[in-house]
């Protein structure tokens, strides 16, 4: 499934934040991509080191993307309530929030971010491997807001063009 990076053009500019570090240097969004298929498992090409990136991404941007799957997921929580979810908790605390109230509040991002964190990622870079060297983003490790913008870290491959790569055991 290719998103073709729909989001971006919309949370471009000078009023939206994002940027994109990758052991710790920048790098430009077009070389990052996200793996869709068995994202957070292990590379089964022999030899992948995997390397640390953090992104931001603009607030605005996660709080039109979770509009677009609030209803669903609030729903999901009231018809079937799981006392012990932090989620499920956080959501009822704010009493049924709205995005961005959600994402205001310390106690509720965190877990909204950890659940929709991998969504963010792909509607922002797309999924597949880049056009030229870059990296495939594999795992989220932590998911934070910082200031009005999200902040993601984890693990990614460094890609090649040049280099086969498994993408299933055989």
């Amino acid at each position: 499934m290719a998103y073709q990076n729909e989001w971006r053009p919309r949370f471009s500019g000078v009023h939206h934040k994002s940027s994109y570090i990758v052991e710790g240097r920048p790098v430009g969004v077009d070389a990052l991509r996200v793996r869709t298929l068995n994202f957070s498992q292990h590379w089964r090409t022999p030899g992948i080191v995997e390397v640390r990136y953090e992104v931001i991404l603009p607030g605005a941007y996660a709080v039109a993307l979770l509009e677009q799957h609030w209803a669903g997921l609030v729903e999901d929580h009231q018809r079937f309530p799981a006392p012990e979810d932090p989620l499920d908790q956080a959501l009822r605390a704010l009493d049924w929030p709205e995005p961005a109230r959600a994402l205001a509040d310390p106690l509720t991002a965190p877990p909204v971010l950890d659940f929709f964190a991998h969504e963010l990622l792909l509607h922002w870079f797309d999924d597949g491997v880049p056009t030229g060297p870059g990296f495939v983003l594999n795992t989220v490790g932590a998911a934070r807001m910082v200031g009005p913008d999200v902040f993601i870290e984890g693990q990614a491959r460094p890609h090649f063009p040049d280099v086969p790569y498994a993408y299933q055991d055989v």
